[in-house]
């Protein structure tokens, strides 16, 4: 099991109805299995489904829904396993959006902050991580409760970017190094990046 299931796992609140979203093998779905009234398990491919259908055809209290998105209510979603342009795309074209998400998008996790505080989400949760070598932010939000006001920098590396963080000084300096091969081209990044180690008590 990698370390980000588990820490997406640690965050998910007991609800009576939790949605893996594009669940693959289903293995959040199965977690939820004894914390939620019902599980949906949903993905955009029937042969992914499947999978999920195969690990958990022993469970009475999960619906299987083929479908691009959150095309369904619920009171709680997670999503995970791909980029932020998909998932704020997905958080827009939703039917019906749940009190709370967690999502983990694999980049461009300043889009997703910004969208869901857009739509109404408090970010109550914001944690970096290394699994296997690539670095995630696991973000829970929620309608009634967290910060709903972003500055730049937390938009970009997190709500808690001023807190010390070791996955996030380590995702500052590789940031900082790519950047600094083409400074003239990347001033703005760099500027961000700098800032962001001050509060990490990072030297560049």
């Amino acid at each position: 099991m990698s370390k980000r299931l588990d820490l997406i796992k640690s965050l998910i609140v007991p609800s009576g109805v939790i949605a893996d979203v594009g669940c693959d093998h289903g293995l959040i779905a199965e977690y939820c299995l004894d914390i939620a009234d019902r599980v949906i398990a949903s993905d955009i491919s029937e042969k992914c489904l499947q999978k999920a259908r195969d690990r958990l055809s022993h469970a009475s209290n999960v619906t299987f829904i083929c479908c691009d998105g959150l095309g369904y209510e619920c009171d709680e979603a997670i999503i995970s396993g791909m980029g932020g342009i998909l998932i704020a795309r997905l958080l827009r074209e939703a039917k019906s959006l749940p009190k709370t998400l967690i999502v983990s998008p694999h980049r461009d996790e300043g889009l997703v902050r910004t969208t869901l505080i857009e739509l109404g989400y408090g970010i109550d949760r914001d944690i970096p991580i290394y699994d296997k070598n690539k670095y995630y932010s696991v973000i829970r939000a929620d309608k009634e409760s967290g910060v709903k006001e972003l500055s730049h920098l937390q938009t970009l590396f997190g709500v808690d970017c001023d807190k010390p963080s070791d996955a996030l000084a380590r995702r500052l300096n590789q940031l900082y190094a790519t950047y600094s091969l083409a400074p003239d081209a990347n001033s703005q990044r760099l500027s961000d990046v700098t800032a962001a180690m001050r509060l990490q008590n990072i030297t560049p």
